[in-house]
């Protein structure tokens, strides 16, 4: 997914490991998104524009819409993958800050899905690419790498701080 704070551009993500910094910084705003760790198998599901760093898919909530409604809804608008309303699990909430400015990201597992992904908002996304998790690639979208530490956890290395809150039962 390409999120940051409200009011920054595609261009301008946070990422951990090798990537520049932002060129502008984000309005004052707290972000509420849901990032889905994506996975066939033992692969997770990455995309990218041009240089900027990896992302799963995900996005920004609806109002009135839940984590897992919205993980669902962004996975299709993303790329096309149609998962089971049912079947997205609310993992954890992970807070963290961009320049000073809270940011709360819901990590969505979904596990059951159908399609092959496929580039639905090419100006966001270039491609989108299945990689093993202990080899993925650099940089990695801040949000993307906190939401893939939950579901493999130490699997990155080097990562900013988060307070992770577990969701009880997941």
């Amino acid at each position: 997914m390409l999120t940051g704070t409200c009011g920054q551009s595609a261009g301008a993500l946070e990422a951990v490991e090798y990537a520049s910094a932002p060129t502008s910084g984000p309005e004052p705003a707290v972000l509420n998104a849901a990032e889905e760790p994506l996975t066939r198998g033992f692969l997770g599901l990455l995309g990218q524009k041009s240089a900027n760093p990896l992302t799963s898919p995900g996005g920004k909530n609806d109002a009135g819409e839940g984590f897992a409604e919205a993980a669902v809804r962004e996975l299709a608008e993303e790329t096309g993958l149609r998962a089971d309303a049912e079947d997205p699990r609310l993992l954890a909430l992970l807070m963290d800050s961009v320049h000073g400015i809270p940011r709360v990201t819901a990590a969505v597992r979904v596990s059951a899905f159908k399609g092959e992904p496929s580039v639905r908002e090419p100006e966001l996304i270039d491609r989108w690419e299945w990689h093993d998790p202990a080899v993925l690639p650099r940089p990695l979208f801040t949000p993307s790498a906190h939401v893939i530490d939950t579901v493999w956890p130490g699997l990155l290395t080097g990562l900013p701080p988060v307070h992770r809150y577990p969701v009880a039962g997941s």
